[in-house]
Order: C-alpha cells, then sequence, then structure tokens
C-alpha cells in the first residue's frame, strides 16, 4: 500500500472512530431532551426567595465529576455528576456573596430529606449541583436535582432537591444545661421498637422534660456522632423522630417519617437551644481519661468544651431521684464522670460526696 493509501485509509479510520464515539455518547452531555428541563428550585438566603429551572442552571459553566460515596448501610453510589458547581450558582445569583459567606447550605428533597452542608465542608469540598449523570437523564427518584459533595459521604448528598438553603450563622446561644442521655434516656422509660431494634424514646417528650423544645433562636439542632459526622436539622424534622437507646448504633436519632438516610448513628451530643445533650458513653470513647476519687471516667471540661457554656455561676447537679447538689466550677473541675458498670453514670470529686445517677447538670446564678 502506497502512502497515499495509507493517509486515506487513516483518515477512515479517524471517521469512523468519531462516528462511533459519537453514537456512544462520547460528547458533551445535553440537556436540551431532559423531561424535567421546566421544573424549579427554590433558593432561599440570597436576599428574596425565587426559583431557578433546570433550563436555567444547564446554561451555566458546567463540570462533569465522576464520584463515589458510602452511605451509612455500606452500599457505594457512582455518578458522573454533570453541572455547575455551587460556588459557579453563586456567581450568577448571589449577588457578589462568596460560599465562605455562609455557616451552611441546606438542600432539601420532595422525599422530606434535608441536609446541611456546613462550612468546613464547604470551605474543602466541590460541591456540584448535578442536573444528568454522565449522558443520562435522572430517574423519577431522583430529578430534577442532585446535589452532589464531591469527596464526602452520601449523607451529605441529596436527591430529588427542591430548595437551596444558603444559611448565616447559627443563633446559638450559651448553654445553660447539660443533659446526660445515658441516664436520661432510661429514667423517661421509653418503648421498645421492634422496628428500630431497641427501646426508644420520642424526640419530644425528650425535649419537653429537659429543654430546646423551640430550637433556639436558630431553629435548629446541632448534631455531632462518634465517627466525626456533624449535622444540623430543623427543629421541626428532629420532632418527627426518636432517640434511640438500646442496641445497635446508640444512641441513634431515628424516625419513621424521615428518610433512612437522616438518621445518625453514635450520638456524642445533641445541642438545642440552651441545653446540650451528651452521652457519656460515647465520649468516654473519645476523650482522653481523667481521674478524680479513685474513679476513671470522663472529665467535665470535655463535656462542655466548644459548646459556648454559661460560666457565670454555680452548676446544680441533679440526679435520677430529683436530688440536687449545688457546686462551683473549681469543684466541677476537678471531677470525673464515671461508668458504675451498670449503665448508670455519676460525679465523683475528691472530698466530696458523689452524686450518683446525675441526670442534668443547670447553670443557676449565684444569688
Amino acid at each position: 500500500m502506497n502512502g497515499k493509501k495509507k493517509l486515506k485509509a487513516v483518515v477512515v479510520a479517524l471517521l469512523c472512530a468519531s462516528v462511533f464515539f459519537a453514537a456512544a455518547g462520547c460528547g458533551s452531555p445535553d440537556p436540551s431532551s431532559l423531561s424535567y428541563l421546566d421544573d424549579t428550585v427554590a433558593v432561599e438566603g440570597l436576599g428574596e426567595g425565587f426559583t431557578v429551572s433546570i433550563d436555567e442552571l444547564s446554561k451555566l459553566d458546567a463540570v462533569s465529576k465522576k464520584t463515589e460515596a458510602t452511605r451509612s448501610n455500606g452500599d457505594i453510589v457512582k455518578i458522573t455528576a454533570v453541572g455547575p458547581t455551587l460556588a459557579t450558582f453563586l456567581e450568577k445569583f448571589g449577588g457578589g456573596k462568596q460560599l465562605a459567606d455562609f455557616s451552611s447550605v441546606r438542600f432539601s428533597s420532595t422525599d422530606g430529606y434535608s441536609i446541611a452542608v456546613p462550612k468546613e465542608i464547604l470551605a474543602k469540598r466541590e460541591v456540584v449541583l448535578a442536573y444528568m449523570d454522565g449522558n443520562n437523564a435522572f430517574a423519577k427518584d431522583t430529578a430534577p436535582l442532585r446535589s452532589i459533595v464531591v469527596g464526602e459521604r452520601a449523607m451529605y448528598w441529596a436527591r430529588m432537591v427542591n430548595k437551596i438553603e444558603f444559611e448565616t450563622g447559627t443563633g446559638e446561644a450559651l448553654t445553660n444545661k447539660v443533659v446526660f442521655l445515658d441516664n436520661a434516656l432510661p429514667a423517661l422509660k421509653g418503648k421498645q421498637s421492634k422496628e428500630e431494634g431497641g427501646y426508644i424514646v420520642s424526640t419530644v417528650d425528650l425535649l419537653s422534660k429537659y429543654g430546646g423544645l423551640d430550637g433556639g433562636e436558630s431553629g435548629k439542632v446541632f448534631m455531632a456522632a462518634f465517627d466525626g459526622l456533624k449535622k444540623n436539622e430543623t427543629i421541626e424534622n428532629f420532632l418527627k423522630g426518636y432517640i434511640k437507646y438500646t442496641g445497635e448504633n446508640t444512641p441513634q436519632f431515628c424516625s419513621p417519617e424521615l428518610p433512612e438516610g437522616m438518621n445518625l448513628n453514635g450520638i456524642v451530643t445533641i445541642r438545642t437551644g440552651k441545653s446540650l445533650y451528651v452521652s457519656l458513653s460515647r465520649g468516654a470513647e473519645l476523650w482522653d481519661k481523667k481521674s478524680a476519687a479513685g474513679k476513671e471516667g470522663v472529665g467535665f471540661s470535655d463535656v462542655v468544651k466548644d459548646q459556648g457554656l454559661d460560666r457565670n455561676g454555680l452548676f446544680q447537679l441533679t440526679d435520677k431521684d430529683g436530688n440536687t447538689a449545688l457546686l462551683g466550677e473549681h469543684d466541677m473541675v476537678k471531677g470525673v464522670f464515671a461508668n458504675d458498670g451498670k449503665g448508670e453514670w455519676s460525679f465523683y470529686s475528691k472530698d466530696l460526696d458523689p452524686v450518683m445517677g446525675v441526670v442534668s447538670i443547670e447553670v443557676v446564678k449565684a444569688s
């Protein structure tokens, strides 16, 4: 074969290959035929609320990110997320604001799922507002929009997104009450749930008894788990649920009214309004061990660190029988909360009588 024939053969081969790859969908994804192109997503927190259509989003500069994440049940979710980044969205609709201006961005879905992506994740991860998976349109149980936090677990992702809220500040007041879930939940005598696999107490009953029922100024509940996961939830969604305190993954926030992905396992702290709920058993697995009065356990400083505790007063400890003891901060920081081996936690400090089965500590103003 001479040189001209070889060149012709190469050109033909390249043309055939280009036709093949085009037919296989190897070009840029085309969203123009999406059946949900006219669907809209509500946007709040950028001044006056507005809606944006998938068609409008598709006209912004898009990225294509192949990524995967793990669900709480161990399943792996994979996607090639096609759509604009959240930063690109703000460039168009944010009125000069940037992601750094917000404490979190909340994505809500038509099935009731809701997740707030906190500031620290927004700072290090790319968020894609995906309207397609590669060259494929989303199925009905995913459309019209999927928020993908590249490199984060699937709990921070959301499908069927119909609202995006840009949130500023937490509105958190100083904590003035600490409630220990280890003693408080059994004292409320919850009910056994075969569905959840353990005893549960409704969040309404818990907060009605110990505080934070309105969610405070922010209207949010802030939760932290043993594995480092932090999330905040609207008080309305939180009050639809339960805290499971026996069985696996306890303490666990769960609810039959909310998607399973909104469960939170191994809770260490729950903060709502001025009340802080703490699992000492989970905290003991995370914090350095302290010793006092011949006991080894959890120190008071670890319990309340980074929680904005009101220290202007004395601390009133209440046990499971309603008895109280009034201590100063110097006594609190010298003591430890220790497990008696039967699941009950008590407070021990040198030269002081122990407070058995402590349920709560409340800050009271000195007279």
